[in-house]
């Protein structure tokens, strides 16, 4: 036995894959030949000092470690942790365990622990994120033990408004956040969990991989928070046995907005089939009495009248089952991210006259009269025509149908040095609750019984606002005492500026081009305003005129150049004698 120094053997320390130093009377006394690789020291080497002992320790660790090794009154530390500097330069740790022998000497374990710090840090970097994850689901996440409150996230002291020390107080009873109805149920339950480890039918330590977890079991149930409300869940859980550990682990999701959306999609199903049903009745009802006149014989006159009046009732119903489709089509549109305004610049005053002017069945209707204020000046914004008098139409006709025998008042102004167009509607309706305000604008809601659409005039109307850069605005004071709506849009060209037209084109052939083809309606008004002011010096010229205001009238596709040509057209011709059109 070839030992260093009794009771030590050399050969036996130096087979050792870990690092041994041998102290005697607190001095280094023999490195095994791990000890010597690790530290960089030719094994030739018998002794070994503080000095060269420390050189593996990182530089900061060096001296306090050489003072616990030198001094004899300090007691040497069980178990200790040090920065150490591999010999290829990086930077790891090592774990020193320190077992005295006999009275003056003691062995020294080294042992590198950096892949071990890592790997720990890396775990307690995941069960940190996982902790935040599940403290911050909006879903109830909980840990039962032998039928108590072990754990539970965030979700359970704000959705269900307890405080952390009424959960702590009552986590025995684990059935307090439930509805009475389903409390028996999930008692039972833990119980008979808790049952089985106590009677042994479940015995943790035979057997412990088949029986340590059991099948998800899923069910619906509903919640009861500290104010009365009850959320519906869908709870989700596991139970398992660790040793003498009954453990139900489980999560619970609301089902709250799934409720809703289910609701949402049967009132949508409902109002439907009463929005669809109306005109089809109607259209129906035409046919049938129609059909009723012919058979107990009409005369040609009667039966000219008796045509007219079912066009006219047919056309206002078409249009009504047009605007339900084309509401449908721009909110999967929408969806699909594929809804657009073409904007370009115009007036907006023209558009907002027209956007009235469409209005005058519905105010007979409903027997409601509208008070306008708007100036004479032109609004110049950069503004989808059609999608525009659509969205304007869409907020005028709820105003009037839910104010019923009242007014509506109109008014549009220029705010913030003209640079917002301002446009106001108030009724003097029924109004909406201050507890519905906040979902007024979203797709199918309806607040009152008068409803008579689908609920997407807002929608669409705040869509298309948004899209020209605008905001909009939806006030109520509550039932019966109305609602404002507020339009505020961009001002390209101040009211109080006066534009200037291209006049520079005078001849008849260059006018009636920029009013058949331009996309600029302002442009398109201009050139046709510009024909009626031109001289007649001759037949030709007049004839050339006529024909132009001829195209303009069958294919522009604003109605009110459309009547402004046909208004001209028919002064011209009723006119020959004359040499210019007064207009």
């Amino acid at each position: 036995m070839n030992s260093v120094d009794p009771p030590f053997d050399r050969e036996f320390l130096d087979k050792i894959p870990s690092g041994i130093i041998i102290l005697k009377d607190r001095r280094i006394y023999y490195a095994n030949t791990k000890a010597r690789l690790d530290l960089n020291i030719p094994t030739d080497h018998r002794a070994l000092s503080v000095e060269q002992f420390v050189e593996f320790l990182a530089p900061s660790e060096r001296e306090k470690f050489a003072r616990i090794i030198s001094e004899s009154n300090t007691p040497l530390p069980m178990e200790s942790e040090w920065q150490a500097i591999l010999p290829d330069g990086t930077s790891t740790w090592v774990q020193v365990r320190v077992s005295p022998i006999d009275d003056r000497h003691d062995l020294v374990l080294i042992r590198h622990i950096g892949k071990l710090k890592q790997i720990r840090a890396d775990l307690d970097a995941t069960q940190k994120q996982y902790h935040d994850l599940f403290s911050k689901s909006p879903n109830f996440l909980f840990i039962f033990k032998n039928g108590c409150i072990d754990y539970y996230n965030r979700a359970f002291v704000e959705k269900l408004g307890y405080s952390e020390e009424e959960i702590e107080e009552k986590k025995c009873l684990p059935t307090f956040f439930v509805s009475p109805e389903h409390r028996a149920r999930i008692a039972s339950y833990l119980l008979e969990t808790k049952r089985d480890l106590i009677t042994g039918k479940i015995n943790g330590k035979d057997s412990i991989e088949s029986q340590l977890f059991f099948p998800d079991e899923t069910t619906e149930l509903e919640l009861l928070c500290k104010d009365g409300q009850r959320i519906p869940v869908m709870a989700n859980v596991r139970k398992l046995y660790l040793e003498k550990t009954a453990i139900v682990q489980g999560i619970m999701v609301d089902l709250t907005p799934v409720k809703q959306l289910t609701d949402l999609k049967f009132d949508f199903l409902t109002l439907s089939q009463h929005t669809l049903r109306t005109p089809i009745s109607n259209l129906r009802g035409h046919l049938d009495f129609y059909h009723s006149r012919l058979k107990d014989g009409i005369n040609s006159e009667e039966k000219d009248i008796l045509e007219e009046n079912m066009l006219t009732a047919f056309g206002r119903n078409l249009s009504q089952l047009e605007t339900i489709v084309n509401d449908l089509s721009d909110i999967a549109a929408i969806r699909m991210g594929k809804f657009k305004c073409n904007l370009v610049l115009e007036d907006f005053v023209p558009i907002l006259q027209q956007a009235i002017d469409g209005l005058e069945f519905i105010l007979k209707r409903y027997r409601v009269h509208i008070v306008m204020e708007y100036p004479t000046t032109p609004f110049i914004l950069n503004v989808d025509r059609l999608r525009m008098m659509e969205a304007l139409r869409n907020i005028f006709e709820n105003a009037i149908r839910f104010t019923g025998h009242g007014t509506v008042e109109i008014t549009l102004s220029s705010e913030e040095d003209n640079k917002i167009a301002r446009l106001i509607c108030k009724d003097s309706g029924v109004g909406i609750s201050s507890e519905d305000l906040h979902t007024v604008g979203e797709p199918f809601m309806t607040f009152h019984s008068s409803a008579s659409q689908l609920g997407l005039g807002v929608f669409l109307a705040k869509q298309v606002i948004s899209d020209h850069g605008g905001t909009f605005k939806f006030e109520s004071e509550g039932f019966n005492r109305g609602s404002t709506v507020t339009i505020e849009l961009p001002l390209i060209i101040p009211p109080d500026q006066e534009i200037k037209m291209i006049q520079s084109e005078t001849k008849v052939s260059e006018l009636i081009k920029r009013a058949s083809t331009s996309q600029n309606y302002i442009k398109r008004m201009d050139a046709v305003q510009q024909l009626g002011k031109l001289g007649l010096e001759s037949d030709e010229a007049r004839i050339e005129i006529l024909t132009g205001l001829e195209q303009i009238i069958l294919h522009d596709p604003d109605r009110t150049i459309r009547n402004l040509a046909s208004t001209l057209y028919s002064k011209i011709k009723s006119s020959s004698e004359e040499k210019v059109v007064n207009f």
